[in-house]
């Protein structure tokens, strides 16, 4: 019986890390860009902006570490190398930008991530709930920063 059951454990194991790792480094992109807007933003509502930047980026990393976590759990090692995040690519431009831009910016990248991330939501469903969960609960967040920046910053 157990033979019978370790391909379908290793298929729903192999699910979970590829969406797991696809997400990781996009992740510790948008992170970074958190915190890029966080030192570079100047204008209206600057501190509120500042504030929320650097709430959204501690956010992001403990769901980073959660992801990883999951994965190492499963079995499995993550990559979120310079290089893999590097490869993600960043929203933001280089150099100060307003708070009108960062926070345009910053809406973007969540939306496209939490867009990643329901991607992997219907297989996870069944081969993995727990990393389904995990994912749930990820663009809950995204969804909320992505609307206090639409809402509160963006003019």
């Amino acid at each position: 019986m157990t033979t019978v059951l370790e391909p379908t454990l290793d298929r729903a194991r192999l699910t979970a890390v590829s969406t797991l790792q696809r997400l990781l480094a996009p992740l510790v992109a948008l992170k970074l860009d958190a915190k890029q807007a966080h030192w570079n933003m100047y204008g209206p509502e600057f501190l509120a902006a500042h504030d929320l930047t650097d709430e959204l980026a501690a956010e992001l990393d403990r769901f980073v570490d959660r992801l990883a976590e999951r994965a190492a759990a499963l079995g499995f090692a993550v990559d979120a190398r310079a290089d893999a995040v590097a490869a993600a690519g960043s929203s933001l431009p280089a150099g100060r930008l307003t708070v009108e831009e960062a926070a345009h910016e910053l809406a973007a990248a969540l939306a496209a991530v939490a867009v990643s991330a329901h991607e992997g939501l219907e297989q996870l469903d069944e081969a993995d709930p727990v990393t389904h969960d995990l994912l749930v609960g990820l663009i809950e967040q995204l969804d909320h920063y992505g609307w206090l920046f639409r809402s509160r910053l963006a003019r």
